[in-house]
C-alpha cells in the first residue's frame, strides 16, 4: 500500500498545505507550481488534484487558516470583559496591524498570493470580514452595555470600522511604512474612533 492509500483525506490534505505554503514562502506564489507542491509530497501530479482542485485553491485554504489566526486573536481580546472596551478597541487595532505586519515580515512572498486572492478568490476576503464584523459588533454592544459607548447602530459602525482599519489589515500596505509609523498611525486612528463612539458622559469623565 503506498502512502497516498494509507494517510486519511484530512492528513494528505495538511501536507499539501504545509508544502504549498514552504514552496510559497521561499519561491513565491508565483513561481510554484502543483508539480512540485506534489513532488515535495511525494505523489505524482495528477495525484495532487483529487485533494485540491488547482494552485489557487490551495492559496485560498492557506489564506483562510491564516485568517482566522486573526480572528482568532480579535475574539480573544473581546472575550476579555473585564477590560473597558476602549482599551479592547485599541488592542483590537493593534493585534491586526502586528499580526498582518508580522506576516508580511515573515513571509514577505505572501503579497504574490493576495493579489492572486483578490482578483479571483474575493470570498475568502468576504468571509474573514464577516467572521471580524461579528467580532467587533460584539464589542461595540459591550461598550453601550456598560454605558462606555453610544452606538446607535453597531452593525454600521462595525463596517466603518473595518474600512478605517484597512491600512493595519492588508498584507499589499506593509511596504509603505517602518513599523513605528504604523503604530503612531494605528494610535492616532484609535484616538479618533474613540471621540466618536464614546458616551457624552464618558467624554466628560476622561
Amino acid at each position: 500500500m503506498n502512502a497516498d492509500a494509507s494517510s486519511s483525506k484530512p492528513d494528505v490534505c495538511e501536507q499539501i498545505l504545509a508544502a504549498a505554503f514552504d514552496r510559497f514562502v521561499r519561491f513565491g506564489y508565483n513561481k510554484t507550481t502543483m508539480a512540485e507542491i506534489a513532488g515535495d509530497c511525494g505523489m505524482s501530479a495528477a495525484n495532487i488534484y483529487r485533494y485540491f482542485d488547482n494552485k489557487l485553491d490551495i492559496g485560498a485554504h492557506l489564506a483562510s487558516q491564516c485568517l482566522a489566526q486573526l480572528v482568532t486573536l480579535q475574539s480573544e481580546i473581546v472575550a476579555r470583559k473585564q477590560t473597558a472596551a476602549s482599551e479592547r478597541l485599541r488592542e483590537l487595532v493593534f493585534v491586526t496591524l502586528r499580526y498582518t505586519h508580522d506576516q508580511w515580515l515573515e513571509t514577505p512572498l505572501v503579497n504574490e498570493l493576495v493579489t492572486a486572492l483578490c482578483g479571483d478568490r474575493m470570498d475568502i476576503v468576504d468571509t474573514h470580514k464577516q467572521a471580524e464584523r461579528s467580532v467587533i459588533i460584539e464589542l461595540l454592544e459591550d461598550g453601550n452595555a456598560s454605558g462606555e459607548f453610544r452606538v446607535t447602530d453597531p452593525q454600521d459602525t462595525a463596517a466603518a470600522l473595518q474600512t478605517a482599519m484597512t491600512l493595519f489589515s492588508m498584507p499589499l500596505l506593509m511596504p509603505a511604512y517602518p513599523r513605528e509609523v504604523f503604530e503612531k498611525k494605528a494610535e492616532a486612528l484609535v484616538r479618533l474612533l474613540l471621540t466618536g463612539l464614546l458616551n457624552p458622559e464618558q467624554k466628560i469623565a476622561n
